[in-house]
């Protein structure tokens, strides 16, 4: 130890308290965690879903408190927590591409102990000449953990709901149709052959998620994933384990692609107007709030009996999709699928909703 670092035995934090112990509670403090006063997002962006709801925050005053806390708490912000990484469509003050991965601070990164990088990417990203750039620099950071995650909206063409294609043994865009075979080797282009730039990994997550009516699609992938084995720079092999293998939703708003110039559509089933005047889909509406529904037949100039009636159907209409939500909720989990909350991310006034399913893949050396 430095001759200059005190080493506090007076204190009861030191003398008392044993060090792995001392260690634990200190990982407690520096584990990073969604700040209550930071930045909310906003609910319909596309980086906004459960564990990525606020701006993200470490907590490092521990590390000004002394000098032999600092010395015996310096690598932990680097080592317990993830850092995460954006290829498009990243929070508001975010830097786009980034890794701390330059030759300027590489050294201080390898000290500090550097354990898990999270990548949230678009399919583009993984199958063109992206990953391939990312795996070249690995070699400055060496984390032992990536975490891949897929959205909804980052797979190929998802705007006009084309089939869900992937496969790392594909140069490119995997083909619709073609799906590799177990003994099938990794082409030179493709994304699973990058991994042989890789030194040091010990563990590979991939978080594929889309939703609720392509569950079908992205199991016949899982399926495939099996197959699938990466062989490292230093020889090593990733396997996929089985046992690890988690499936997953949640509920959160509906994403129109209108803005990036897709067709718009419903994720539910349209409601009919027999069904939205049905006697079992009726139920009592404040009159009151008629105005901040922004229904044309609740205009201030129609009579009260319209506007009760128009306000009846439309609270039939909201309470037969709220239905529809939760049957689709409940098949998905007896398929399996764990959902932590039954509310949508938007909260429960949130009427356009969709379910996203989302299976974690673990693969290890």
């Amino acid at each position: 130890m430095d001759h200059a670092v005190s080493l506090q035995s007076d204190s009861p934090l030191f003398n008392r308290i044993p060090p792995e112990v001392r260690n634990e509670i200190f990982k407690l403090a520096l584990t990073g965690y969604e700040d209550p006063k930071g930045r909310k997002y906003r609910v319909s962006a596309y980086y906004c879903r459960p564990g990525f709801t606020r701006a993200y925050k470490i907590d490092t005053g521990l590390l000004l408190t002394c000098r032999r806390v600092y010395w015996e708490t310096c690598m932990l912000p680097a080592s317990i927590n993830e850092h995460t990484s954006w290829y498009w469509r990243e929070p508001p003050g975010i830097k786009k591409n980034h890794l701390p991965i330059d030759n300027r601070r590489s050294s201080i990164i390898r000290r500090r102990g550097l354990r898990t990088i999270h990548v949230f990417a678009q399919q583009i990203w993984l199958e063109g000449d992206s990953f391939a750039g990312f795996t070249r620099l690995w070699q400055y950071v060496c984390p032992t953990t990536l975490i891949i995650t897929l959205r909804h909206s980052d797979w190929w063409w998802w705007e006009s709901e084309e089939p869900l294609t992937f496969d790392p043994k594909q140069e490119g865009k995997a083909s619709i149709g073609k799906h590799s075979r177990p003994s099938d080797p990794f082409p030179p282009g493709s994304w699973g052959n990058q991994f042989r730039k890789i030194k040091g990994l010990r563990k590979l997550q991939l978080e594929l998620e889309t939703v609720d009516k392509k569950k079908p699609e992205l199991d016949a992938i899982v399926d495939r994933a099996g197959g699938w084995e990466f062989t490292l720079g230093d020889e090593r092999v990733l396997r996929l384990n089985k046992s690890k293998t988690r499936r997953t939703g949640w509920i959160g708003p509906w994403q129109a692609p209108h803005d990036r110039g897709g067709p718009e559509y419903e994720p539910e089933e349209t409601i009919s107007s027999e069904e939205s005047h049905s006697p079992d889909n009726r139920e009592t509406v404040d009159t009151t709030s008629v105005t901040e529904t922004l229904n044309p037949d609740c205009s201030q100039d129609a009579t009260v009996r319209e506007m009760e009636a128009a306000c009846e159907s439309e609270s039939a209409r909201l309470r037969l999709r709220r239905t529809k939500l939760r049957e689709a909720v409940g098949k998905l989990q007896a398929a399996g699928v764990a959902f932590d909350s039954m509310e949508p991310l938007g909260g429960p006034g949130a009427e356009k909703t969709s379910i996203y399913y989302v299976v974690h893949l673990t693969w290890e050396t």
